[in-house]
């Protein structure tokens, strides 16, 4: 009796101090682990309860930004896969609706602050299909002297699906295809994407298949050739030099004229001879081309560029036991050699080449910077002129040199 009157007397402090420790602990947790202000951006809007003869379309807003109060312990590791942004339609028929987005958070002591938008507007539609017709729109114009046909798809029809009232306006699948400049039938898979009758593009619907090979006929038209260029030469380049390389521009040229004549130039269109004699290094020559009577020059000049590069006959010469030279030699120094001659052999242009002289050609090395001791070492090559694309091979490559004291004279009596 006493008890129970005590605890109705005290029970006001009892949860007094209950409150204050209560109190004291949520301090405690708060300064220890502050909430701190995080923001989501970019959350996917999903629609929950949406049968599945329906479809959602026309909708306001489908991405979502969320601003949040965290833990501060948990702020670097919650992200959009620990929330959820929908909209509830269960139950809805069709029609146009303003539905608030609700958030579902996976993690516990997450505060929502804001949503945005906070409502969305949407149309809700039964899901329908039906078969429409392929167009395929032909982009660009083949090269000159061809022409297309008409674009061949492997599909006539295909199926279009989504909410009913873009079915009932969608007129045709259409497809582009890019032929510019081309010269060969082409075929390739081609992208399609469903339009209404005034070919504006319906994105709510989906197109089976997707994609399909379309094939667009391209043929020579008649009275038309293409045919590449020949350059003629004559004459021969400078003794000990050779023709490397041929370029034209254009490579190949457009003809008209009667057929007959066409059939007759042969499998190519030679431009005036060009003249070597004599040649060396690179030619740039502005060159016109030979034509039959009776056929001309289809959107080309009535002149080719030609390139010729002209270069030396490489040849190969073989100098044995060449003497090296030691330079750099310190005073009371000699150096001994091992061996003390080298083979070049020496490849490069043909006319130098043949002509060089073993008085014309220098092996050496450089022991200035170098103390008494044993060094293996590579030799230096010298020659008389500087020319291009010259190379040697020296047989051995290395050789031992030693520098030692050099002897002292002795004295005759």
């Amino acid at each position: 009796m006493r008890g129970t009157r005590w605890i109705r007397e005290n029970l006001g402090l009892a949860l007094l101090a209950f409150g204050l420790a209560f109190a004291l602990w949520a301090a405690a947790v708060w300064e220890e682990n502050p909430p701190v202000e995080r923001t989501l951006t970019d959350l996917p809007l999903m629609f929950h309860g949406l049968g599945s003869d329906q479809v959602v379309f026309e909708v306001s807003a489908e991405r979502i930004r969320l601003r949040l109060r965290v833990p501060r312990a948990i702020e670097g590791s919650i992200s959009s896969q620990d929330v959820e942004a929908f909209v509830d339609v269960q139950g809805l028929g069709e029609g146009a609706y303003e539905r608030p987005v609700q958030i579902q958070i996976r993690r516990r002591g997450v505060q929502i602050l804001s949503v945005d938008p906070p409502r969305v507007r949407f149309r809700l539609e039964r899901v329908e299909s039906r078969e429409v017709p392929v167009s395929i729109q032909v982009l660009g114009q083949p090269a000159i002297g061809y022409q297309a046909g008409i674009p061949l798809p492997a599909l006539s029809e295909v199926r279009v699906s989504g909410p009913r009232s873009r079915v009932a306006v969608a007129a045709m699948a259409v497809g582009r295809i890019q032929i510019d400049g081309v010269r060969q039938s082409v075929e390739t898979q081609v992208r399609l994407v469903a339009v209404d009758p005034q070919g504006a593009l319906l994105p709510e619907l989906k197109v089976e298949p997707e994609q399909i090979t379309v094939t667009v006929p391209v043929e020579q038209r008649l009275g038309f050739r293409e045919l590449p260029v020949r350059v003629a030469l004559q004459g021969r380049p400078a003794r000990g030099y050779q023709l490397t390389e041929i370029s034209v521009d254009p490579p190949t040229v457009t003809l008209t004229g009667d057929p007959r004549r066409l059939e007759e130039i042969g499998s190519f269109i030679s431009t005036e001879p060009i003249d070597l004699s004599e040649a060396r290094g690179e030619l740039i020559a502005e060159v016109p081309l030979v034509l039959p009577a009776g056929v001309a020059l289809v959107g080309s000049p009535t002149m080719v560029e030609v390139r010729l590069q002209v270069e030396p006959i490489l040849s190969t010469q073989v100098f044995q036991q060449v003497p090296i030279v030691v330079e750099g030699l310190r005073p009371g120094v000699i150096a001994r050699l091992s061996p003390e001659t080298v083979d070049v052999i020496l490849r490069g242009p043909l006319p130098y080449v043949e002509n060089l002289r073993p008085d014309e050609l220098r092996v050496w090395i450089d022991v200035g910077n170098l103390e008494r001791g044993t060094y293996t070492l590579t030799p230096t090559v010298t020659l008389s002129a500087t020319v291009a694309n010259l190379s040697w091979t020296l047989i051995p490559p290395n050789i031992q040199v030693s520098l030692v004291p050099a002897p002292t004279p002795t004295r005759s009596r």
